[in-house]
């Protein structure tokens, strides 16, 4: 009989992903639901192994809120917030005694993200997985994409995104054109993400009909404007505000500081930066604003400089994984919280850099696997995020240039 096969996208860095196990300096499900399908639910109450039945019995339970099959049950968390299903070195006792298949959709898929669009799947994963972070992050050649294969019943929760007629059409053009934006190192990675929102104001302004043509004359504009460095020249003359950014940042932190993290790696991170930048409820502006362009200077710039393919990556894979620009329901949207999330990584490493007097491709990997941990799977937070943003008027391109500039 004939495999039935699917055909795939995928960053090359995904061919290289093997999960460390016991090795790993976080655990995967820790501080999280984990959701268990009903196919697998069914599994472990037909397992005939006694003492994996009575651990089963007791820490999954039926999910009565649920609404679908893939939401069917989910595992009880310790105390710690850890998988009451975790052995004393953290591995997982289902994987241990019934074997991968055993495994329910979501811990199969995890680190991975499946999204399905225009019927080929597209396949990444989050950099909460340190191993992913590492692959991702310190990759020096950056991120590359390659064509695959594989079973068409491989486990997973396979997202399918519709997009409108017009959505569809644009949707290849204006990724391959962001992203060949982010990847282009003769400009600064804060002057590529001007550009693109230079750019997307303008698409934007664009009319529906005849859109497609306009978009690659809009594209085939910008990219001139590149090449002859007239578009640079006019960036040159965009004002930076230290101030405003610490100010936001400090709003965000307060959202944030008011929630529950369950990540001690994170909180490390954040107090860190905290420190390193004299951040708190009653702060003087002036002494965090000097003590900023400090940090930056001469702790944050001389490893950045060597390393921006670092930041790169990070936005590069963002952008494959959201779907960006339509993975809000506007493409400002899209592009506010792309800004808002670089600039928040970009403040806690120049506070982080303050606090150790530079940086380190450890100290990165900590503070961009920790953070994704913490904020990508806290849809709440997200949208406090985005209604903060939207209450002060912040999501103005004018805005979102000065929270990217240093």
């Amino acid at each position: 009989m004939i495999e039935k096969t699917r055909e795939i996208i995928l960053p090359e860095y995904m061919t290289q992903f093997q999960c460390i196990g016991s090795a790993c300096e976080d655990t995967c499900c820790a501080g999280w639901k984990v959701t268990v399908d009903k196919e697998t639910y069914k599994k472990y109450k037909g397992t005939k192994n006694p003492e994996m039945k009575t651990l089963l019995n007791e820490n999954v339970k039926r999910n009565r809120s649920g609404n679908s099959d893939d939401l069917y049950a989910k595992i009880k968390m310790n105390n710690s917030g850890d998988c009451t299903l975790l052995d004393e070195d953290h591995l997982c006792k289902i994987q241990k005694e019934l074997g991968p298949d055993f495994l329910s959709n979501t811990c199969a898929v995890y680190p991975r993200n499946l999204n399905l669009v225009d019927n080929v799947v597209e396949k990444s994963a989050t950099l909460s997985c340190p191993e992913v972070a590492r692959l991702v992050l310190l990759n020096e050649k950056g991120i590359d994409f390659i064509q695959d294969v594989e079973p068409s019943n491989t486990k997973g929760f396979l997202k399918k995104h519709s997009m409108s007629k017009e959505q569809q059409e644009l949707f290849w053009n204006l990724r391959i054109f962001t992203i060949r934006t982010l990847q282009n190192r003769n400009i600064s990675i804060e002057n590529r993400l001007i550009i693109l929102g230079l750019f997307y104001r303008k698409f934007d302004k664009l009319s529906s009909e005849g859109k497609s043509e306009k978009v690659l004359l809009l594209m085939q504009e910008f990219e001139s404007s590149i090449d002859d460095e007239s578009l640079l020249d006019s960036i040159k003359q965009l004002p930076g505000n230290i101030s405003f950014q610490v100010s936001m940042c400090k709003s965000l932190l307060e959202y944030r500081l008011s929630s529950s993290i369950t990540s001690q790696r994170y909180v490390d991170c954040l107090n860190e930066m905290v420190k390193g930048l004299g951040i708190d409820i009653e702060f003087f502006e002036d002494d965090i604003n000097q003590r900023y362009k400090e940090a930056y200077e001469v702790d944050y710039k001389p490893f950045i400089d060597k390393h921006e393919y670092i930041l790169e990556n990070y936005l590069v894979n963002y952008v494959f994984t959201n779907l960006f620009p339509f993975d809000k329901k506007t493409v400002t949207d899209s592009f506010a919280i792309l800004i808002i999330n670089f600039s928040m990584i970009k403040l806690h490493l120049i506070g982080m850099a303050k606090y150790h007097n530079g940086l380190n491709n450890d100290l990165v990997i900590k503070l961009v696997q920790s953070y994704s941990k913490t904020i990508d799977h806290n849809n709440a937070y997200l949208k406090n995020v985005e209604n903060l943003l939207k209450g002060h008027g912040y999501t103005t391109l004018a805005h979102m240039v000065v929270l990217v500039r240093s």
